[in-house]
């Protein structure tokens, strides 16, 4: 991505905003992350093939009914 403003001027946020973008998109496309990637891809599909069941990664903590209260919620 090739950015040219000819004599804009950026605001410190929008040049924060922009390098930002810039290095996000050299991070993703780096061939190390792209391998890593593809591994992780591999792992889950021999894991599916091998019937192992996934990982349980979320739970349910609490189950409760009715109208949730904020402050309650925050422990007040």
């Amino acid at each position: 991505m090739i950015v040219s403003f000819q004599g804009a001027q950026l605001s410190p946020s929008q040049r924060r905003q922009l390098e930002f973008q810039r290095k996000a998109q050299t991070a993703f496309l780096r061939p190390v992350l792209a391998g890593q990637v593809s591994e992780a891809i591999k792992a889950v599909e021999l894991r599916k093939e091998q019937g192992v069941k996934p990982e349980q990664v979320w739970f349910v903590e609490r189950q409760e009914v009715g109208t949730s209260c904020l402050a309650e919620w925050m422990g007040f």
